[in-house]
């Protein structure tokens, strides 16, 4: 990162409210605020898009920066009379969420993917937040295998817009997940060994990953997944004891659940 290398390094940015300049790069976090950033798995830097102004210091100790001058600007704006302002100590200073570990999202389409937050990026609202003492690298591995995503359709609410499937938070307490504690040493080393080889995969829509046709009946269909959606299942599939036939049946019904959401939707 830029503000670990030169904290005073100024970086050109722009705000929602048509405001140009510099700031150091101290002040400047990097920030997730839409799922649609995200693409692979674990959360890279590189694809995201926006900055957040993070400055808990006090006025009289940032004379002569330009981070002041931004805050000075903000308060011309009466940005500290907005409710959202006002209620803080310093109206500029943003609270210290918690540091997410893996992300949930609260929304599906035809993709899913349940980031893990390995370097602890700031995350706007479209997430709900996982945190975990340990093993937080073998449960987000877990979350993004396809009898996960079964789960989550089973638990989720449907008839929303355009067939989105939504999280709703109270609702996905009781969502049944595999343990990371309750596997065995040599099952938690074997997802820990297979993690790097999974850090760049990028799932796509859930019909492709298992290699259906939406447009046909799936239970017609011999479920096709990548090779890369096939590894990554077969660590769970095989940790669970799924035979064949059992693992055919959590690609049909997870591709059934999603296409007839999406249909239900069209049709209304």
């Amino acid at each position: 990162e830029i503000s670990e290398k030169d904290p005073y390094a100024l970086i050109p940015v722009r705000n929602g409210a048509g405001w140009e300049g510099e700031i150091e790069a101290k002040f400047l976090k990097p920030v997730i605020k839409s799922p649609r950033e995200l693409k692979t798995i674990i959360v890279r830097l590189e694809d995201l898009n926006h900055l957040v102004f993070m400055c808990h210091e006090e006025k009289s100790k940032l004379r002569e920066t330009n981070a002041l001058k931004y805050i000075e600007w903000g308060e011309k704006q009466e940005f500290q009379k907005r409710p959202t302002c006002r209620g803080r100590e310093k109206w500029y200073i943003l609270p210290k969420l918690p540091n997410a570990d893996i992300l949930f999202n609260q929304f599906f389409n035809e993709r899913y993917l349940f980031p893990w937050n390995k370097d602890h990026i700031l995350t706007d609202h479209v997430y709900y937040y996982l945190i975990l003492k340990k093993h937080a690298s073998v449960l987000a591995f877990i979350l993004n295998t396809s009898i996960n995503f079964l789960m989550v359709e089973i638990y989720g609410r449907t008839g929303l817009g355009e067939g989105a499937l939504q999280t709703y938070a109270p609702e996905m307490k009781p969502l049944i997940v595999i343990n990371p504690e309750n596997l065995t040493e040599e099952e938690i080393r074997n997802i820990m060994n297979k993690i790097s080889l999974f850090s760049d995969y990028a799932p796509q829509s859930i019909f492709i990953e298992l290699g259906f046709d939406p447009s046909k009946p799936i239970r017609l269909q011999e479920p096709n997944p990548l090779p890369d959606r096939k590894a990554l299942d077969d660590i769970v599939f095989d940790a669970l004891g799924l035979t064949e036939e059992e693992r055919k049946e959590v690609y049909w019904a997870v591709a059934e659940l999603v296409k007839n959401r999406l249909e239900k939707a069209r049709s209304v």
